[in-house]
């Protein structure tokens, strides 16, 4: 019975996490969600779910063009055990926003959700919106 382990990756922090994905994801955009997800055991329960995932947006990407490049949208926190980031990649046709939620337990920091989105208008016009705006926060 030959077995193929799934290699876990304990990074200190979040960022080393977001850092290693991006270099792989570079080269191999698949072969990154698969390295998020193995930094958390309790996603082998959950391979059909990360197999659609994979194949929704391998179809995104297809149509999205070349690929140039992400930057760091926003960094939130909810207490000192969560954290959650939002990515922008940017492709020929539109950007595309990754979101990383993740999960500390005993110091050691884990993917415990990803999603992935091409429809960030909305959260951008709501964003300009007067109200938003810091001459109007009091």
């Amino acid at each position: 019975m030959a077995l193929c382990p799934i290699q876990m990756f304990g990074q200190a922090t979040e960022k080393e996490i977001t850092d290693k994905f991006f270099s792989i994801y570079e080269k191999e955009p698949i072969k990154a969600v698969e390295y998020a997800f193995s930094t958390n055991k309790w996603f082998e329960r959950k391979q059909d779910g990360i197999a659609d995932l994979k194949s929704r947006l391998k179809n995104l990407i297809d149509l999205c063009g070349e690929y140039s490049g992400y930057e760091l949208l926003s960094k939130k926190t909810a207490g000192q055990n969560i954290t959650i980031m939002s990515f922008i990649l940017k492709y020929d046709r539109e950007p595309i926003r990754f979101t990383f939620y993740f999960y500390r337990v005993k110091n050691n920091w884990r993917v415990n959700n990803f999603s992935f989105d091409e429809d960030i208008d909305k959260d951008l016009d709501e964003a300009c919106k007067a109200y938003r705006l810091k001459e109007n926060i009091e």
